[in-house]
This record gives C-alpha cells, sequence and structure tokens, in this order.
C-alpha cells in the first residue's frame, strides 16, 4: 500500500505515468546509441571498387541492406526517445499544475503560481522545449534525400531496400547470374539519390551527434529511474523485515558505495561525504545540468550548421544540402523550417547565457587554480 501511494499520489498523481515514460525514454535512448549509422555511399563505392579488383567482397548486399535498416530505426528511435522525453514532461507539466491547485488554499494564489512559473522555467519546460524542437527539426526537416522531410525519407529508404532486397533473393532462387552484383548497384543508387542526413552519415560524425542530442535526455532520465529505484527499495525496507528487508538494506548499502566511489572522483571526497541527502541530490543536479548545458551548446551548432547548409545550398549551390542529391534543391518550405528551428533553438540557448557564463567562470576559476 505504501509503495501504491509512492507511484499514485505523489507529483500530482502523475509519478507512475512518469516512472514508466522514463523508463521507455532510457530502453529507446539506448538501443538508438548501439545501432550503426548510415552508410556512406562514397565509400561504399570505393570499397566496392577496390574488392572487385582484388576480387574479394568486402560488403555484400544482404549486410548493405540490413546496415541500412538498422540505420532507419536508429532514426526512428531517436525521434521517439525525444518524443516520450517531451510526453513524461509534459506529464511533469500537469502534476505540477495539480499540485499547485491543491496548495492554493494553504499558499494563496499568487505562491501557487510563482512555484508552478519556476517548474515551468527550470528544468521541466526547458527540457520540454529541446525535446519539442529537436522532434519537429528531425521528424519534418531533418531527413535526408529531395525533400527533406524526415519521416517520408526513412519510409522511402526503407521500402526501396525491402523492395531491392526481395528482387535479388527472387532472382538467385530462379538461378539468374549477376544478382548480387545488380542488388549491390542498386543499393548504392538509393544511398547515392537518396542520401541521409549529414548529421547522421558515417562520413560526418553519425554516431557521435545522437550521442550529443540524448545524452541531456538520458543522463536525467537514468538518473530518475535509479532515484525512483532507490526509494522503492527504501520503502520496502522500512515496510518489511526478515530477508525481504535485508536483501533491499544490501542492495541499498551497495548501490550508494559505488555512488560515493564515483562521486569522491568528480568532486571533492569529503564535501560529498560530509552532505545530507538533500546536498547531494543538489550536487548531483548541477554536476547533470553542467554537462547537458555544454551538449546543448553542441546541438544548437549542428542546427545553426544546418540551417546554413540548407540556405547556402537553396540560394547559392543548388546543390547537395544536408543529404539532398547534386543538381536538386531542397523545398522553399524545408529551408525556411530548418531556418526556424536554428533560430527558435539560438533563443533558448540565449534564454540561459547566464548558465553558460557561468559554467565558463566556474571552469576558468578552476584551471587558475
Amino acid at each position: 500500500a505504501v509503495i501504491a501511494n509512492y507511484f499514485l499520489k505523489t507529483h500530482g498523481g502523475t509519478h507512475l505515468l512518469q516512472c514508466v515514460l522514463s523508463l521507455l525514454a532510457s530502453v529507446l535512448g539506448m538501443a538508438c546509441l548501439v545501432l550503426p549509422p548510415f552508410p556512406s555511399a562514397a565509400a561504399l563505392v570505393a570499397a566496392t571498387a577496390s574488392s572487385n579488383s582484388n576480387k574479394v567482397a568486402s560488403v555484400t548486399s544482404v549486410q548493405l541492406s540490413r546496415k541500412i535498416l538498422k540505420s532507419t530505426t536508429k532514426h526512428q528511435l531517436l525521434q521517439q526517445t525525444l518524443l516520450l522525453a517531451m510526453a513524461k514532461h509534459v506529464s511533469a507539466l500537469v502534476g505540477a499544475v495539480i499540485l499547485g491547485a491543491q496548495r492554493i488554499p494553504t499558499l494563496g494564489i499568487r505562491n501557487a503560481r510563482r512555484h508552478l512559473e519556476l517548474v515551468a522555467l527550470d528544468p521541466v519546460g526547458q527540457y520540454l522545449f529541446y525535446c519539442s524542437i529537436l522532434v519537429v527539426w528531425l521528424g519534418w526537416f531533418g531527413g535526408g534525400g529531395n525533400n527533406g522531410s524526415g519521416v517520408e525519407f526513412v519510409s522511402g529508404l526503407r521500402r526501396s531496400v525491402i523492395s531491392i532486397q526481395n528482387t535479388a533473393s527472387a532472382a538467385v532462387a530462379g538461378g539468374a547470374e549477376n544478382a548480387e552484383v545488380e542488388a549491390m548497384s542498386q543499393l548504392l543508387d538509393v544511398l547515392s539519390q537518396s542520401s541521409p542526413p549529414w548529421f547522421l552519415s558515417q562520413s560526418h560524425g553519425g554516431a557521435i551527434i545522437p550521442i550529443i542530442m540524448l545524452t541531456p535526455i538520458l543522463l536525467r532520465e537514468v538518473i530518475s529511474i535509479i532515484w525512483v529505484v532507490s526509494d522503492v527499495l527504501s520503502l520496502a525496507f522500512t515496510t518489511s523485515g526478515g530477508i525481504t528487508g535485508k536483501f533491499c538494506q544490501g542492495i541499498l548499502s551497495t548501490a550508494r558505495s559505488i555512488l560515493d566511489a564515483f562521486m569522491s572522483i568528480v568532486i571533492s571526497s569529503d564535501q560529498w561525504r560530509k552532505a545530507d541527502s538533500f546536498q547531494r541530490q543538489r550536487t548531483l543536479a548541477r554536476l547533470v545540468s553542467q554537462i547537458s548545458l555544454v551538449l546543448e551548446v553542441i546541438v544548437g551548432a549542428v542546427l545553426f550548421g544546418d540551417a546554413i547548409q540548407a540556405f547556402w545550398g537553396f540560394s547559392f549551390g543548388g546543390g547537395a544540402t544536408s543529404g539532398a542529391v547534386v543538381g536538386t534543391r531542397l523545398p522553399l518550405k524545408i529551408v525556411v523550417g530548418k531556418m526556424a528551428c536554428a533560430h527558435l533553438y539560438i533563443n533558448f540557448l540565449l534564454s540561459r547565457r547566464r548558465k553558460i557564463h557561468a559554467l565558463v567562470g566556474s571552469r576558468r576559476s578552476r584551471n587558475n587554480e
């Protein structure tokens, strides 16, 4: 009953929903980071030419098609992780509104409103915007090919790859010659004509940029899950005895020893060990905020670079922008959408310039010491 009340009657009754969304976002985010980025068509053409001269097959059509399908899954999981994190922060805002309404009789309307404004500004409202702008950018304006839409790009690429593989399998079953060569050529043509967005391509750091985008989210969600597990174990330990209580106490002691050892390396040992539970949470939150802030600035540079590249290609180059085919242009609405997303995100960073200046100042003072 105590554990049920912990999930159902805290955070405005939205705690269980927030925990489920955090868990799903963490699992999908980790899966996204494990999957490979989009292969580079130019690198594959060079590798294929080299293997043909050496008469040794470097990559088969089946392997390439599987890698492309895994890469499209990575793109989808990236969007779904951000969507789940966005839903989690929406539920947190709803819970804050419910709590604020319940506290009006004791705190008054003015104090309840101030509390809600603080929650909406930092960190819930900020990360709700962070997830929302990246979902819009990836889904509508961050795709490859000629249309620039992420949803259409992924679905079209998956259909083409599956169709090529089905045709190649039927040709091999029918005893056709050179079926492997034709399938490989068709896959390379698809990658060239519907090339992935540059920030998810293997040749442009496609394995690193998703990590940068998701780390601010995953850090918070994973830590949130760890705190929930710790609370549940503490409640189970206090409400039960015998073997179950000892088991929960053992897990808590082990987890705290590991956390103490890690945090003693990151910050000073005396500062961490002498702090109470509330101070430790604030210290950990401050550390996560500093790491996230650095990564958010890098994400802003990615969005800004993508917008500049799209605008330059549309205005002057008429060529390959964000994965478009040479000799084509992205639609004007896609270019405007990229620029709007970059503009909104830069304003988001400017609203946090005090934290950025504080972070830079703290790093400089540590270096001077």
